[in-house]
């Protein structure tokens, strides 16, 4: 049964400080970095078999623009549909086996999610999830028991061998 985070854009980007600031710099930059980080995530932690994240657009054309990052789908709405019914849309085809969580803090995407039956995810929920963290470094010396002294007597004849300092 494939899973899949469907996400409002703008409404995470805005929310999540580290994507609004780069807003000042452009709205693609934002746009852009948020894409960037979905596909690390999907890289490290396989939770969903596919994310996609719908945005607005003011562009004039014929249905919904897409562009795929590896797991991870742009989809852009066009400017006589926003990205609140595109989403709507998207939980209408979906089949029933098809396990779907939605990402906004709209009041009408969460409601027509929670109608369709689907899991409606807060922003801060899923920058719980999403947002990776870089592992605090330890060290393997430490873990097997070595005294604080030796490993800096260690270190020291190292130093002394690599000729630094």
């Amino acid at each position: 049964m494939p899973k899949y985070l469907i996400i409002d854009g703008y409404n995470a980007i805005s929310k999540i400080r580290e994507f609004d600031l780069k807003k000042d710099i452009s709205l693609e930059v934002a746009r852009l970095s948020f894409i960037k980080m979905l596909q690390e995530f999907m890289l490290k932690k396989r939770v969903f078999d596919k994310i996609l994240v719908v945005f607005d657009s003011k562009e004039k054309a014929l249905g919904v623009r897409k562009h795929v990052y590896g797991n991870v789908e742009a989809h852009f709405a066009t400017y006589d549909r926003d990205a609140d019914n595109v989403i709507v849309d998207m939980l209408r085809a979906a089949t029933p086996k098809d396990e779907i969580i939605v990402c906004s803090d709209d009041n009408f995407i969460r409601n027509h999610a929670r109608a369709f039956s689907r899991e409606a995810l807060s922003i801060k929920e899923f920058q719980g999830i999403i947002m990776l963290k870089p592992k605090p470094f330890s060290s393997k010396i430490e873990h097997e028991g070595i005294e604080k002294q030796k490993i800096k007597d260690i270190n020291e004849e190292l130093k002394k061998h690599w000729r630094i300092e």
